[in-house]
């Protein structure tokens, strides 16, 4: 038994009413928009379709004052991206034109039953609208109502490799399964999912790392090839270090921490009571779920060069400079699928400068001139490297023992006994957890701090060393700066004195 009613709030019902009047023909509302009324969930873009698309997509984008988009000229597809409006939620409606003779033709070439579903636009557009009032030619009300993605035309799922990934973002989004024949098909033309235009690649993943617990269906693009196919330099790590990480290597580690970072993101209060909050804002700033998505992508590649890099010395297997090798393949990778510049450029950050908190908890106290080192490296990735490096480090302790010590990973970095925590590697883990949020509790001093007033510039050096405009001018203004930081020197005097002796 399916779904009962599809409930339409007052924007999505005008919005229809006014297709309907602007339509010469019949009109079908078609797509998600079914789908997400009969489930109850929001509505944020309609799919409309019609037999004349062209002429009803410019009446529409005169009607709502919106900017028409050619999508497809030649499958007459297109797109009105709506002005945003005050408590309004609609963003667009598409237009296509009926793929086949009928509606049912139509519908029986979509991807999924779940989204072959049609309702006819008539007069009256009712606010509750019966299941049995939609065409469902493929059974797809039935899908609903099991949670399930399901491909019952396999040719569906390939005349847009595309519709392969989409499986999984759909299934993650709605809290779904795959139905195991569609699994299977997945698996079979998983090669093809190299052919989309890397954008809609890109979009895709992004939808589906941006969705909270993504981390169960990262593993699951593994399990049905489309992970390595998409991300081909991830593969030879799957038969890396194996006899440290277990079988699937690193593979398994970095699956791993992407499953820790999901539920740090999920539980941040929880995690870092003092810092929570606000690193929800900083999350929130930065994208909010496309961010997620990014750090999700940075755990997932934070140590791809390890196979390329590990060598045994001493009976020991290690990986010299797999950061910064790893940063660059990051920012090759990003390129390919078209992330924008700032994306590329903070998930290269977080790879190349992974490792940087477990060298600082390995070095002892933590110094103010590190600390300021670090953020003045870092800048605003400094938060979600930090996140990242968190889940790196958490991924070597059980999920459970983890949240049984979660305060003591919190606790004051270095002000803690460690003694009663069996093994070594037990104190090693928690040691760099207290690192990790000793540097948020900082991060958020700074955040909330002004900036200190600068106390000299390049023309007060050159004056005192008699020295022409240059490098090292920069570089003795940066060893002020760190002094300052530190608070060896408080005053302009006491800058000029430093300068004094560093010439």
């Amino acid at each position: 038994m399916g779904p009962g009613r599809a409930r339409l709030n007052g924007e999505i019902r005008g919005a229809l009413r006014q297709a309907r009047a602007a339509a010469a023909q019949q009109v079908w509302l078609v797509g998600g928009a079914p789908r997400d009324a009969l489930l109850g969930r929001p509505i944020l873009d309609l799919d409309l379709a019609c037999a004349d698309a062209r002429i009803l997509a410019a009446r529409l984008a005169r009607s709502f004052r919106g900017t028409l988009v050619v999508l497809d000229e030649a499958n007459s597809v297109y797109r009105i991206a709506l002005p945003p409006k005050p408590g309004k939620t609609l963003r667009q409606i598409d237009v296509a034109g009926l793929q086949g003779k009928t509606i049912l033709e139509d519908l029986g070439r979509r991807d999924f039953t779940i989204n072959a579903l049609a309702f006819e636009l008539g007069k009256t557009i009712p606010a509750s609208i019966a299941s049995t009032s939609f065409l469902d030619p493929r059974k797809g009300l039935g899908d609903l109502a099991a949670g399930l993605v399901r491909a019952d035309v396999e040719d569906n799922l390939t005349d847009d490799p595309l519709r392969l990934l989409r499986a999984v973002r759909l299934a993650a989004q709605l809290g779904f399964d795959i139905e195991a024949g569609t699994l299977k098909a997945i698996y079979r033309h998983r090669r093809r999912v190299r052919e989309p235009a890397p954008e809609r690649i890109h979009a895709e993943l992004f939808s589906l790392l941006g969705v909270s617990g993504s981390s169960r269906w990262i593993r699951l693009l593994d399990e049905c090839g489309l992970l390595t196919e998409i991300f081909e330099e991830l593969e030879p790590s799957r038969r890396c270090a194996e006899n440290y990480y277990g079988p699937g290597g690193v593979m398994t580690h970095s699956l791993n921490v992407c499953a820790r970072l999901d539920y740090l993101l999920d539980n941040l209060g929880a995690v870092f009571p003092s810092s929570g909050r606000d690193l929800e804002k900083h999350i929130a700033s930065r994208g909010g779920p496309a961010f997620r998505a990014l750090l999700l992508l940075s755990a997932l590649l934070h140590d791809v060069s390890k196979p390329e890099t590990a060598r045994r010395v001493d009976d020991r297997l290690r990986f010299f400079e797999h950061d910064t090798r790893g940063a660059a393949v990051t920012e090759k990778i990003l390129r390919r699928l078209r992330l924008s510049r700032e994306h590329i450029e903070t998930a290269s950050a977080i790879v190349r400068h992974h490792l940087r908190p477990g060298h600082l908890a390995s070095g002892g106290p933590l110094s103010e001139r590190a600390v300021y080192r670090f953020f003045r490296d870092l800048g605003q990735n400094a938060p979600g490297l930090l996140l990242v490096c968190w889940a790196d480090h958490a991924s070597y302790m059980p999920h459970e023992r983890l949240q049984r010590l979660l305060k003591t990973a919190c606790a004051d970095y270095g002000r803690s006994d460690l003694s009663r925590f069996k093994p070594e590697d037990t104190r090693k883990t928690l040691r760099h957890l207290q690192l990790v949020a000793q540097l948020l509790r900082r991060w958020q001093e700074l955040e909330a701090t002004p900036t200190p007033k600068q106390l000299v510039d390049g023309r007060d050096v050159m004056k005192r060393l008699k020295i022409p405009p240059g490098p090292k001018v920069g570089d003795i203004l940066e060893r002020v700066r760190e002094a300052q930081a530190e608070g060896s020197i408080r005053s302009r005097e006491d800058a000029l004195a430093l300068i004094s002796l560093l010439k």
